[in-house]
């Protein structure tokens, strides 16, 4: 029996197998924060709601994408995202002064 067997079954109503309780944030939720409530209530998700309406989902990989890849300039503060540590600030133009924020811990 394989996954496409189970879900296929008929006479079961989403209602009876979904997630109760659900937790949410609003899109200006800071990502630490976000980070904070993933880990401490063992979830997967947070579902982002604006004014009662769903506008996304983030998950814990879209977080640890975001936050391992930021660099911060020492000289105007401009933070990069960016995979490899950029030449020069996007903003001041400063060289060689940027360097990588060291990822936070999601629940310290």
């Amino acid at each position: 029996m394989t996954e496409f067997d189970i879900i296929a079954r008929e006479g079961n109503t989403v209602r009876e197998i979904m997630t109760r309780g659900i937790i949410s944030v609003t899109a200006d939720t800071d990502l630490e924060e976000a980070g904070r409530i993933l880990v401490n209530q063992r979830i997967k998700r947070l579902l982002v709601l604006e004014q009662g309406k769903l506008v996304g989902i983030v998950s814990r990989a879209d977080l640890v994408k975001e936050i391992a890849l930021r660099w911060v300039c020492n000289v105007c503060g401009e933070v990069v995202h960016n995979e490899r540590l950029p030449e020069n600030c996007p903003r001041c133009g400063a060289e060689g002064v940027v360097a990588m924020v060291e990822p936070m811990s999601p629940g310290s």
